[in-house]
């Protein structure tokens, strides 16, 4: 009578599933965690996206004719403190100023600065109604 081999795993064979199982693991748990870091980067850009059109926003809404240079401020919106700094220059045409606006959180020391964001426009010199004389119309205007 021939004896038969018995059926199952031999002991090598399961060290290899286990090692491309426990490979697989890896790779699952490092992809999950630069999804996880990737959305949280994605949500820090968005909140300094949203500081930079703030500023730009004031800077339009207000007219103010902003006079050429550097200004850098700490602004708080929703607990977080943000670095804004707003670059101004002359324009290409005249009457205008481009703003160079970035955005980054407050720095830990002078010599550390992170941009997250950053935003440029060209404004343009606002109406100074005082300026006008006689009442004419602009160029173009209607007269009732």
């Amino acid at each position: 009578m021939i004896q038969g081999r018995q059926k199952g795993f031999t002991l090598v064979e399961i060290l290899v599933a286990l090692m491309v199982l426990a490979f697989a693991a890896i790779l699952l748990a490092d992809t999950i965690g630069s999804g996880a870091v990737a959305h949280s980067r994605l949500d820090e850009t968005t909140r300094a996206w949203g500081v930079a059109s703030d500023k730009l926003v004031e800077l339009q809404v207000y007219q103010r004719w902003p006079n050429v240079g550097v200004q850098d401020e700490i602004v708080e919106r929703h607990d977080e403190r943000w670095m804004v700094r707003t670059k101004v220059s002359n324009g290409p045409y005249a009457d205008t100023r481009r703003v160079d606006i970035e955005v980054g959180p407050e720095p830990a020391s002078a010599k550390e600065r992170l941009v997250t964001w950053s935003v440029f426009s060209l404004l343009g010199k606002p109406f100074d109604a005082g300026a006008s004389t006689g009442g004419s119309p602009a160029p173009g205007g209607n007269t009732p």
